[in-house]
């Protein structure tokens, strides 16, 4: 087919887009409508080719009865004559981005944004599931992102399946699917559900977050083997949420992945985005570091609680969030040591900014209260002590860094429990 010419009376071909495996697409016009779509048609060598044409035909069918605004909308399907032979076509909206797959190759996005795309996935697996049909193919060349950057759509359901009918190799006994996107079962001939795409939405979710695939092989018998036996790196997300729902969804048996597409959106929409440098202590090595504060302060050494726990707040904040309990309690701790070093009234208004954060459980609002209205006497008593310019904004990272605390000369000391 050539550019200007118009299929059953109606499509024009406008400008060639690309070429898969079994068809090419080109941006066309509707012109009954007068719009806009994508034709996508069947390669003249696969036109003999009965399970080619099935698979066109059933793309046509099954992405034509769903409807949903993030998987792409399949308008029309039909066939003519050329000089070649028959030409199979199917008409869907068209889309104006690129490619997941394309979008990567430039590095890593915004892991907002990519955790924003793939809940959108997500949502248009969770709606292809509940009408029984499993996709079978998902991966980053079969997610189109818009040019403005906010949706995500699937596309290309050729090889999907109703879950009624779904096997795990066709009927020359060949792999169904794209190799490192594939579940065990799939290899395995065992049978194919809506967890064989959660494990590929698994497989992408870690590609998002880390640039890189969780298995990487030189050639599908190895593919095969990593997919059945290895179990990958966990990824290092600072909220540890999204380790725990990737390693579910890469479970080597589908009994011991997320129930469905619809549990999966749930948890991924609830994670805080967000990925740890290699460089980057676990929040674990962070409590060990508040810990070691606590005992130089515990030991006479306030000074160097104080210094300590001056450098770990920004990095529980960074790691683990500026509203995580483990933040706020380090706060807690050096407000204390900060009273203890000489500076309650420093130490009263820190108490004072976490007593007001919004993040700050109704225990430890107690706590803090009772611990300001301590130092606040104490600060009147003694006098406000050294000025210590902290700002909690500026701590958590989440304000600018005018703000501060300033105090006039004086000491005193007080008594507290840690928070």
């Amino acid at each position: 087919m050539h550019k200007g010419e118009v299929l059953g009376g109606r499509f024009r071909l406008d400008q060639w887009l690309g070429r898969g495996g079994f068809g090419v697409v080109w941006r066309a016009t509707d012109t009954v409508l007068d719009r806009s779509v994508a034709v996508k048609l069947l390669l003249a060598e696969h036109a003999a080719d009965q399970e080619a044409v099935g698979r066109f035909v059933r793309e046509a069918k099954l992405a034509g009865s769903l409807s949903n605004p993030h998987i792409v909308t399949v308008h029309d399907y039909g066939r003519v004559t050329d000089v070649t032979g028959e030409v199979h076509y199917l008409v869907m909206e068209l889309i104006r981005g690129r490619s997941l797959a394309a979008v990567l190759k430039e590095g890593l996005p915004d892991h907002g944004r990519a955790l924003a795309w793939m809940a959108q996935v997500g949502e248009a697996l969770a709606d292809a599931h509940r009408n029984e049909v499993v996709h079978r193919d998902i991966k980053p060349e079969n997610v189109m992102i818009t040019d403005s950057g906010d949706h995500a759509k699937v596309l290309d359901f050729g090889i999907a399946r109703l879950l009624t009918q779904a096997t795990g190799l066709t009927s020359t006994g060949s792999v169904v699917g794209t190799v490192p996107y594939l579940a065990p079962e799939c290899w395995s001939g065992g049978t194919v559900d809506g967890r064989a795409d959660l494990y590929a939405f698994g497989v992408m979710l870690y590609e998002v977050s880390t640039g890189r695939r969780p298995f990487r092989a030189d050639s599908p018998y190895e593919y095969m083997r990593k997919h059945m036996d290895e179990i990958p790196p966990r990824v290092r997300g600072k909220d540890p949420a999204l380790a725990d729902l990737v390693a579910q969804l890469l479970a080597k048996r589908p009994a011991d992945r997320p129930a469905g597409a619809a549990e999966v959106l749930d948890r991924l929409r609830a994670i805080r985005p967000g990925m740890l440098r290699p460089d980057d202590p676990s929040p674990e090595q962070l409590r060990r570091r508040a810990d070691l504060a606590w005992r130089h302060g515990t030991e006479g050494r306030a000074g160097d609680a104080v210094e300590l726990l001056v450098q770990l707040v920004p990095d529980f904040a960074r790691i683990c969030g500026p509203a995580d309990p483990r933040t706020l309690r380090t706060c807690h701790d050096l407000a204390l040591w900060l009273a203890r070093d000489g500076s309650p009234g420093a130490a009263a208004d820190l108490l004072e900014a976490l007593v007001a954060e919004p993040g700050t459980a109704p225990e430890a609002r107690a706590d803090l209260r009772r611990d300001l209205a301590h130092w606040q006497r104490e600060a009147a008593r003694l006098g406000p002590g050294r000025a210590r310019p902290l700002s909690l904004r500026v701590l958590l990272g989440t304000g600018d860094r005018t703000g501060g605390t300033g105090r006039g000369d004086g000491g005193g000391r007080g008594g507290a429990q840690r928070g």
